[in-house]
């Protein structure tokens, strides 16, 4: 029942920013025109992308202080924590200065782009706000690892609304102005870490007076997150990439055609995302402990998801042309209707796989999904120019489902390996 509680917590506060971005995102595609939101994607697509730029180390410290909470070992939650914050500020600093010096050649493959000056500003200032989104997410992480939920979602609810009604108000107030809207969403960004931080330290009374650096922590964090490294920078990657190449190949206005669609399908990653953020930690501290419910969970979160997400991914299939047309317009619709029936099978798929890769990193496990990742890349860059390049936006969707497909094999096939092994020495 509390697992059930937190992950309908999560829903809200993953979920209910969405029902403002229906409303918005016709509003901005509207008021920017097609051209300029498809800027506006790719600033997104590139925060979020550069945002995971912590090396693992957040997913390193929701396992490791999950761990030590469930066995009560306060005197080491403090030089812990300290230590991954440090470490984190510091790789976000590297990813925003990395940002603002890549934005120029970035920006100049993109085709059609109607101010250049205006894009490569407003991706320098996204660079500027890194170190704080990168610390948010390891923030974000101990209050997971505190199955803080409830006060976790009343700091995303208003975090994820300000990313959509941001930008509406800006350009109510200001007009189609890029830059504006960015520096607004980054503003955002600083004061959601600030807030974080103050609930941290009212959540974890462990951290007062023990507070400090210790470089004990540095290897371990380090090799927990170094495989993690790998998905956290390919996995992303491979994410977001097929913009960039229908952008660069096609048009910023085909990115329009393409990322309206798969924006809605990949909203519905907040159902596992909701349920493995909880998830997560009691799959790492039932592995510490090597208790066998943690398969049983295993089981029902897959069941969950499956009978969750089938309605409403054949609803998006069945009704996709309808559901754009009366939301954005008829053009948008002739043109990516077809692209999110492809979108609505891939995401059914790929939501289901996040159970097994949740368990794997909860059990510790991260060096398979990375190498996995890591094979998966040249194969999928390679279908996706094939494809783009003879089918247009089409050949990306169907690239991007062909990953879906078998990432998501390939993730049930390790999990499924990894139960193996522990059921036969148990058996002999």
């Amino acid at each position: 029942m509390k697992l059930a509680r937190h992950t309908l917590f999560n829903l809200v506060g993953l979920g209910a920013p969405l029902l403002l971005a229906l409303f918005t995102i016709p509003a901005l595609i509207h008021g920017l025109g097609e051209a300029r939101f498809g800027l506006l994607t790719l600033v997104w697509a590139v925060t979020s992308y550069f945002g995971l730029f912590d090396l693992g180390l957040g997913r390193a410290l929701t396992q490791q202080l999950a761990i030590l909470l469930d066995r009560k070992d306060d005197r080491r939650i403090g030089t812990l924590s300290a230590t991954a914050l440090l470490l984190m500020a510091a790789l976000g600093a590297v990813g925003g200065l990395l940002m603002v010096v890549l934005a120029p050649w970035g920006v100049s493959l993109l085709k059609q782009v109607p101010d250049y000056r205006e894009a490569i500003a407003a991706c320098a200032v996204m660079g500027l706000a890194m170190p704080f989104i990168v610390v948010t997410a390891g923030l974000r992480g101990m209050l997971e690892a505190r199955h803080a939920f409830e006060v976790l979602n009343y700091i995303r609810l208003p975090m994820g609304a300000w990313t959509f009604a941001g930008p509406w108000l800006v350009m109510q107030w200001l007009g189609p102005d890029l830059l504006a809207i960015t520096v607004a969403l980054a503003l955002g960004r600083v004061v959601a870490c600030l807030v974080h931080g103050f609930f941290v330290w009212r959540a974890l009374p462990q951290l007062r007076g023990r507070l400090r650096w210790d470089p004990d922590w540095v290897r371990p964090l380090l090799v927990s997150g170094g495989w993690l490294t790998l998905s956290n920078v390919v996995s992303p990657f491979m994410g977001y990439v097929d913009r960039f190449v229908i952008g660069i190949t096609v048009s910023a206005v085909a990115t329009t055609y393409y990322a309206t669609p798969q924006e809605i399908v990949t909203k519905l990653w907040i159902i596992p995302g909701a349920l493995t953020a909880v998830l997560f930690p009691a799959f790492a501290a039932l592995a510490a402990r090597q208790d066998a419910g943690a398969w049983a969970l295993y089981d029902r979160a897959v069941r969950i998801l499956f009978l969750v997400l089938l309605p409403i991914c054949a609803g998006l299939a069945f009704f996709a042309e309808p559901l754009l047309r009366h939301w954005i317009n008829a053009e948008l619709a002739s043109h990516s209707a077809p692209l999110l029936q492809v979108f609505a099978v891939g995401i059914l798929i790929n939501c289901l796989a996040h159970v097994p890769l949740t368990w794997l990193h909860g059990a510790g496990q991260y060096r398979a999904p990375a190498l996995l990742h890591s094979a998966e890349l040249p194969l999928f860059l390679l279908a996706l120019w094939v494809f783009t390049t003879h089918w247009g936006v089409m050949g990306a969707a169907l690239a991007w489902l062909l990953r879906m497909v078998t990432d998501s094999a390939a993730l049930f096939w390790l999990c499924r390996r990894a139960r193996r092994e522990v059921v036969a020495p148990s058996a002999g």
